[in-house]
């Protein structure tokens, strides 16, 4: 692993512990974080085949070490275009699909460019999806049903956060997404 992909992991995982937890974004995320079963995989290449390959070998190494609950996806070479991101989130469901892991693993996603289409860029609900680096975050479906069933009304989580965040407004929470690339490697 090179000390860039450790400087990202840094930062993906402060943005975790200072956005997502800070913020409850993800009920789930504090628990994971403080156990550190969050693994965090940084994947240089930009080519679509590449980077399926490389997520098709995280579901395996979910499937194959169980002290890991989650898995960050991070692929900081798919900064630049968004579209070109979620395409790629498309091809990972197919993959999960032809994979036969339905059921056993989903998929979440990030981006620094986030843009829910009935926002402006400007709109910090945004915000909830907005991270410093694209991510494809898999997660263990028996894990994400086991906290939901104890979870007080998780269809709430999404709007709830919305408002959060539209309350905190778009230049703090830019500000702390920023602050996130503040780290050391150390």
């Amino acid at each position: 692993m090179t000390d860039n992909h450790e400087i990202i992991k840094l930062q993906t995982l402060k943005w975790v512990k200072d956005i997502i937890v800070k913020y409850n974004i993800c009920p789930f995320a504090k628990k994971e974080l403080e156990r550190k079963t969050i693994h965090c995989a940084v994947l240089d290449s930009g080519d679509l085949t590449e980077l399926l390959e490389h997520v098709n070998a995280e579901f395996i190494r979910l499937d194959t070490n169980k002290d890991i609950a989650t898995t960050l996806v991070v692929m900081p070479k798919l900064s630049a275009n968004f579209d070109n991101f979620l395409d790629l989130i498309d091809y990972a469901n197919d993959l999960l699909e032809m994979q036969e892991y339905e059921g056993i693993y989903q998929l979440a996603h990030m981006h620094p460019k986030y843009r829910f289409d009935d926002t402006t860029l400007q709109d910090a609900a945004n915000f909830t999806n907005r991270s410093p680096y694209p991510i494809l975050h898999i997660i263990r479906e028996d894990e994400m049903a086991r906290v939901l069933r104890v979870f007080p009304n998780p269809e709430e989580i999404p709007e709830r956060n919305i408002e959060l965040l539209r309350a905190k407004g778009f230049a703090e929470i830019k500000a702390e997404l920023d602050a996130c690339f503040n780290v050391e490697n150390k």
